[in-house]
Formats: C-alpha cells, structure tokens, sequence
C-alpha cells in the first residue's frame, strides 16, 4: 500500500511515523498547490483568447511624429497666473475628460464653472450628510 493510500485512510494514518505524515503532508500541499497554478494559468489563458475574440484589446495607435518646438519670444509679458489660470484649468480638466473617456475633445462642452465660496461647499455639505446618516442613534 503506498504512502498516499495509507495518509488517505483514519484508521491507517496512526501507523505512519512523524517522517512519513510530514512527507505526505508535503506532497498533498504541492499537487493542491500545482493544481491551484495549473487553473490560474487556465483560466488567464482563456481571459486571453476571449479578449482576442471580442475585440476588447484596443490596437495600439501609432504615435505622430513630434513637431519642432516654436523659438520662445524674447519679450513675451509675463500673465497674471490668476487671470490664465481659470482658462487654463478649464482647459486641463476638458482634456482630462476626454483622454479618460475616450471621447473627441471637439465634442465635449463645459457648460458652466463656478466656484462656490464659504463653508458649506457641496462636498462639505455631502461629507456633512454621509457622517450623520452613518450615526448609531
């Protein structure tokens, strides 16, 4: 009877000797092990192949070659960061958007941006609402 038969079986088990359980003990935690990998690695294969199949993986786009950087000009005046910075972080946010989105940034309008002054901005006020509702009572 071989030692797997033996590590299998209660009633047999008693019989083997510390050596012998530590021996088997290893060898069920490699195949349990080896198992495990072997249907990950399945598993990846096939996550693969079906995202062939369906199309999910984008090709990747070839990048355009980079233009030759203008000459600065020598006596540009130097813009109030607060009266560019508006424009400009209008700008960034749009082309985030758009980069995330996958979206054309021709089509993405920004209807209004306001800043909202004082204490209670809604973020605040929604932080406010989460924390108490969250309250044991």
């Amino acid at each position: 009877m071989s030692l797997m038969e033996q590590f299998s079986n209660p009633e047999l088990i008693i019989g083997l000797t510390f050596g012998q359980k530590m021996l088997a003990s290893a060898i069920t935690m490699l195949m349990g092990l080896g198992i495990t990998f072997t249907v990950l690695i399945l598993i990846w294969i096939f996550i693969v192949i079906m995202g062939k199949v369906l199309g999910a993986t984008k090709p990747k786009e070839k990048a355009a070659p980079a233009a030759a950087p203008a000459p600065a000009a020598a006596a540009a005046p130097a813009q109030a960061p607060a009266a560019a910075s508006d424009d400009t972080l209008v700008a960034v946010i749009a082309a985030a958007v758009a980069a995330y989105t996958g979206a054309n940034a021709n089509n993405l309008v920004v209807k209004k941006i306001q800043r909202v002054s004082g204490e209670n901005t809604p973020w605040g006020v929604s932080g406010l609402e989460d924390r108490l509702a969250t309250r044991k009572f």
